[in-house]
């Protein structure tokens, strides 16, 4: 059964992955993100990137979930930060709890559209999720 992370570390947790994203972007990448929106046509560009390798060569699962989770909480951040909304964890499946920021009454599972883009789907932009998203909200 998976453990239930307090509210605050969770914030806490998810805004030091989003800088962990910025560290390894720029290392790996050497793309300097600059926390605004913006910059989520460098993470498309970098998603599409990896899924290209993960067709030439399997990434270690771990590898593929450690991205997706850093790269997630960038872009949970970027959109707690133009609309509002908080991390939250879902524990319904304790062999697959999953974070995601909720706003209102709506829940955007970022690191798994990260997964699918990386792992599936290179037709997937985070950048229009993430429009999409933010219209959304404001309904």
């Amino acid at each position: 059964m998976s453990q239930v992370i307090p509210q605050q570390e969770l914030q806490d947790l998810m805004r030091a992955a989003a800088k962990d994203a910025v560290q390894y972007v720029n290392e790996a990448h050497q793309v300097a993100l600059d926390n605004s929106l913006n910059s989520l046509t460098q993470i498309d560009s970098i998603l599409a990137e990896l899924h290209t390798r993960e067709q030439q060569q399997k990434h270690a699962s771990e590898v593929v979930f450690t991205l997706c989770n850093i790269i997630a909480a960038y872009i949970g951040e970027l959109y707690i930060a133009s609309v509002g909304g908080e991390w939250r964890q879902n524990t319904s499946d304790s062999g697959a709890p999953f974070i995601y920021v909720k706003y209102n009454d709506k829940e955007f599972p970022f690191a798994s559209i990260c997964y699918h883009k990386i792992c599936h789907d290179n037709s997937i932009s985070l950048n229009n999720y993430m429009k999409q998203a933010m219209a959304n909200a404001m309904q």
